[in-house]
């Protein structure tokens, strides 16, 4: 490979580093470790996630920054990332992975402790586990595999989720993707076990109940937002979901996520 493909003062940092390493005896942490770690999360296997973090090795974590909280800011947003891609080959819609990663990247700009930063990482990577878990789940249940289902319903999945602030209707859907309306919407019930409409008013409702419980945006607000037609057709839906109204589930849920 030519040269000049090389940065010189990383060339010159790396000779160095691997040459002081070896004189000390210093070695990074086993790959094997990284790997386990981040099966785990594309499996959705908690236990083993847990098992895996809690493993000791005789190796370290490279230097990540001079700074100490900025390089455990650095390794929160390298870990942070890998598993949201482990997710994403663990079936996690790409947009879903993609969206909670960015989230939280940016609560780790706003921490600055080592012990926060770190409880934030291992939050997403369990999060992350936990999601695919619930993929997996829903698919041994509804007896759908990877390897079985229809690509046409997965870009449906991905564009309802992407665009869950937009107007949504199976034909504007069926439009995007280039397909009979008819026909999608049949391929989506037979492998979701639910309609397309059920499926936007779900990931709907769920978005609106992670902003009733982490935000202070209003009910109004939330209900422009995802595009329903009023505040109270969206208080109408949340109900006949939920069972509580949305200021109801507020009160209710709101004040235990900040005990």
């Amino acid at each position: 490979m030519s040269d000049t493909f090389f940065e010189p003062d990383v060339q010159k940092r790396f000779s160095k580093l691997m040459f002081s390493n070896q004189e000390n005896g210093i070695r990074h942490n086993p790959y094997d470790e990284e790997y386990r770690e981040f099966c785990a999360i594309e499996q959705g296997d908690l236990a083993q996630l847990q098992k895996s973090i809690e493993e000791s090795y005789d190796g370290k974590i490279g230097t990540l920054a001079r700074d100490p909280v900025r390089h455990a800011k650095n390794l929160a947003i390298v870990v942070i990332t890998l598993a949201s891609r482990a997710a994403i080959r663990g079936g996690l819609d790409p947009e879903t992975a993609y969206s909670l990663s960015d989230s939280y990247i940016l609560k780790v700009e706003d921490l600055h402790t080592a012990d926060s930063l770190d409880n934030v990482m291992r939050h997403a990577q369990y999060q992350y586990t936990q999601m695919v878990h619930e993929i997996r789940e829903r698919r041994q249940q509804s007896g759908t595999h990877a390897g079985h289902r229809n690509p046409k319903v997965e870009e449906c999945r991905n564009y309802i989720i992407s665009h869950l602030h937009d107007k949504l209707t199976v034909q504007i859907i069926a439009d995007k993707l280039t397909i009979n309306a008819n026909y999608l919407s049949e391929l989506f019930a037979k492998q979701e076990k639910i309609s397309i409409t059920g499926f936007i008013l779900q990931e709907r409702i769920r978005i609106a109940k992670d902003l009733l419980l982490y935000s202070d945006y209003s009910c109004a607000d939330i209900a422009e937002y995802l595009c329903f037609t009023s505040q109270s057709h969206f208080g109408q839906r949340f109900k006949e979901t939920i069972g509580m109204t949305p200021k109801e589930y507020r009160n209710e849920y709101g004040r235990m996520t900040h005990r």
